[in-house]
């Protein structure tokens, strides 16, 4: 099982998703990690979004305990994403190869498992649902985005050099 998803996994980053990275650093100057931080920034808020309706039914109704519950539930998932978006800052500081593609892999196939289940226990979506499917969805662009690497500098060989027969 694990060497499937491993194929597709590598397909959707070398197919779909560095393919996206190389056109938006060509045309706009945006690298991986910029993308993957605005796909976690549009998953916090759909997470808000998709917790808001049960926090608030709680609080109106007055059930502290279902409230407390619910607060944390939506603090829990903002402080993974938070972390998530930390650590692809922290991981493109470097300019070393992104060690997140391999690291993240068992993370990349629980998302997608997730958004799975949830596309297909949507029959007729509500706010909360649709939100909860966004949220998913761009938690996963931002894991793939994640694992792009920059491409390589294109070096050149300094002319002068190449002319002395040194390069």
């Amino acid at each position: 099982m694990r060497k499937v998803f491993a194929r597709l996994d590598d397909l959707l980053i070398e197919r779909l998703f560095q393919p996206l990275i190389d056109v938006l650093n060509d045309r706009i100057g945006v690298g991986w990690a910029a993308c993957a931080c605005v796909c976690t920034d549009v998953a916090s808020l759909a997470w808000i979004v998709s917790r808001a309706r049960a926090l608030s039914g709680a609080v109106d109704h007055w059930r502290a305990g279902a409230a407390v519950g619910e607060f944390g539930l939506l603090l829990l998932g903002l402080t993974a994403l938070v972390s998530l978006r930390m650590l692809f800052r922290r991981t493109a500081r470097h300019r070393r190869c992104n060690p997140l593609r391999p690291a993240m892999r068992s993370h990349r196939a629980f998302v997608l498992i997730l958004l799975a289940a949830r596309l297909m226990q949507m029959h007729v979506p509500g706010v909360s649902d649709a939100a909860d499917a966004m949220m998913l969805l761009f938690s996963a662009s931002a894991l793939y985005l994640g694992a792009c690497a920059e491409r390589p500098p294109i070096r050149r060989r300094d002319t002068r050099l190449a002319a002395a027969g040194v390069g």
